[in-house]
């Protein structure tokens, strides 16, 4: 199938989109909407600037295939193909975006190689591209019958599958560590929520999905047209996940983030890649810390744990502990992993619990409820406590401390 042939012609398409052509130009306005509404947002950080350009190419995207799936491109003969290889640009901007919403990092030029295979395909089409209005919608129609053309529509047929599916996943990839980071760094998530990346990722894999295996006109345009409406939508009202501070790098979602400077930036960067840790992978090869300073660190956390019971603050962060022990954050995240064998998140929590354990078993705190004494531990939802309650004790909080009375009551 040429790429250029996504769409059959008009007089095949049939009433079917004649009736849904209002449907489909609304969509397209909609989208250039919420460009503007992205265009205006205010403080816009370097992925809200991304999201807007990726909005503003997703409706230039759209315009050309509503004038395929309309047949409105005979009008047009000379936009034929102009914005066709536009699908090349979807992956690298999924993945970008995600990347710079996560990450406080600079744009660098190096990223504008994840747009290399649009550019190689525009120079592939360029002979056509240059033609004039009458040849090309003449060949349009043909249907490309020259092997030139054949064979520059297979190679970009399978380009851009092959960039859909590898952009999904690698964008998948890329979500799944920062989760994993998240647990480095807050010891309560429970309002963190990556769930529009999540749906991001979903809707993007699920147009790849009608493109590969269900190619008709209605399911591609119709599926796009909801997906370019819908990040444009969710995006002008996105924060960003990542903050920066003067001393470290903080995963809290930010009403106005905080802006550094290059070298910094490069810092960061290079800091949050060593810290993404995958499960059963903790590794710190790049570290300088000995172990007895390792070890000297462990017992002044101790300490500072037992004497100040720091994690019954429920916005502790790595970031807040690392400051009132006056470490950097990668320090301490390491000491963390290696002495405990545990996350920060799993590590505070896991205090938080031990902590509630004692008050149930003191009688002075009979009269009051579980999960007040979980808010009093540092616990701030009642499903995290329950969660991390069970996790660590093996049973519910109350049938811990309905077995707690039992044993309290059967000793007098």
């Amino acid at each position: 199938m040429n790429i250029f042939h996504i769409f059959e012609l008009i007089n095949n398409i049939g009433l079917p989109i004649q009736n849904n052509s209002m449907l489909y130009f609304t969509s397209i306005a909609i989208s250039l909407y919420l460009f503007v509404l992205l265009a205006v947002k205010p403080n816009k950080i370097i992925a809200d600037k991304l999201l807007m350009i990726w909005q503003l190419v997703a409706t230039l995207h759209l315009a050309s295939l509503y004038l395929q799936v309309s047949g409105s491109y005979r009008q047009f003969p000379s936009l034929i193909g102009w914005g066709d290889l536009l699908a090349l640009v979807h992956g690298p901007f999924l993945y970008l975006y995600i990347l710079h919403l996560t990450t406080p990092i600079k744009f660098s030029k190096k990223k504008l190689l994840h747009f290399l295979p649009v550019a190689v395909a525009y120079l592939l089409w360029m002979s056509f591209l240059l033609r004039n209005p009458a040849q090309k919608l003449l060949l349009y129609d043909q249907g490309f019958s020259s092997d030139y053309y054949k064979t520059a529509g297979f190679i970009t047929n399978v380009g851009i599958i092959i960039s859909g599916i590898i952009y999904v996943l690698a964008a998948m990839v890329l979500l799944h560590r920062y989760k994993e980071k998240i647990s480095e760094e807050f010891s309560n998530t429970d309002k963190i929520s990556l769930n529009w990346l999540r749906y991001l990722i979903a809707g993007i894999a699920g147009i790849w999905i009608f493109v590969i295996f269900y190619p008709t006109e209605e399911s591609i345009y119709f599926s796009a047209s909801l997906y370019i409406c819908f990040i444009g939508f969710f995006g002008v009202r996105q924060q960003q996940i990542f903050k920066t501070t003067n001393t470290s790098s903080n995963l809290i979602t930010a009403e106005h983030p905080t802006h550094v400077g290059s070298s910094q930036e490069e810092n960061l960067s290079e800091e949050l890649s060593k810290e993404i840790l995958l499960p059963g992978k903790m590794k710190y090869d790049w570290s300088s810390l000995t172990a007895e300073e390792g070890q000297r660190i462990f017992l002044r956390l101790n300490k500072v744990m037992e004497q100040e019971k720091l994690y019954k603050n429920a916005e502790l962060t790595l970031s807040k502990l690392a400051e009132t022990l006056k470490l950097k954050d990668a320090t301490l995240s390491q000491v963390i992993n290696s002495k405990f064998n545990k996350s920060f998140y799993d590590y505070i929590n896991s205090l938080r619990v031990d902590e509630c354990v004692k008050m149930i078993a003191d009688e002075k705190n009979q009269n009051y409820t579980l999960l007040s004494i979980a808010f009093d531990c540092g616990f701030n939802s009642k499903s995290s406590f329950n969660r991390n309650f069970r996790k660590f004790t093996g049973k519910s909080p109350s049938d811990f401390f309905r077995k707690s009375m039992a044993i309290e009551h059967h000793k007098a």
